[in-house]
């Protein structure tokens, strides 16, 4: 195998000669690990800086290990534990098990606050919802959660009136007086 492929940056042309094996597992030159380590520290991750030398991310930090180089930690998520599940948050800021994240999706089973909601108050009906009453996704506590048609959520969500938008007064005050279609300003022309 050539290290063209496998070391580009190192500008060695071929591992044929070079008195071994390099596949990592007996070592490497001192040089190309401090090498391969300038780049994880460049570009800030294992996987970059495998792709870059042809090698796994496992591989890299094989090696770095070895070699008693210090490696970053990874930043996990916040987790909070419920009923003996462990919840962590989305990209949308839900609770979410991080069971039940792969394919076999069970309705119910995922967020937090449907677990929550349905300890107390039994299983969610067809076409219904739970929604947070402040508009925080974070807040799963029982007296802050609603259980609402999917029809009178889009209602809400229409008028701001979740919590969640800063002009929720103004906007509910133009849906009731008619004039929902015009801003604040255009409202005041009138």
């Amino acid at each position: 195998m050539t290290a063209g492929l496998m070391f580009p940056k190192l500008g060695v042309t071929s591992l044929r000669g070079q008195g071994g094996c390099y596949c990592g597992r007996r070592g490497l030159p001192r040089e190309w690990v401090l090498r391969m380590y300038a780049d994880y520290q460049r570009l800030g991750s294992l996987s970059k800086a495998g792709a870059l030398h042809g090698r796994t991310r496992q591989n890299m930090w094989g090696i770095f290990q070895t070699a008693g180089l210090k490696l970053r930690r990874r930043n996990f998520r916040p987790a909070i534990t419920y009923q003996g599940r462990k919840y962590t948050t989305d990209g949308y800021g839900y609770w979410r098990d991080t069971i039940y994240r792969s394919q076999n999706y069970r309705p119910g089973m995922t967020y937090l606050h449907h677990r929550i909601w349905i300890a107390h108050h039994g299983p969610i009906p067809p076409g219904h919802t739970i929604c947070f009453k402040d508009g925080n996704r974070q807040n799963c506590a029982i007296g802050n959660l609603e259980m609402l048609t999917h029809d009178e959520q889009q209602q809400r969500r229409g008028t701001g009136k979740n919590g969640a938008t800063v002009t929720a007064g103004t906007r509910l005050e133009l849906l009731l007086s008619g004039r929902a279609g015009m801003t604040a300003p255009m409202a005041g022309r009138r």
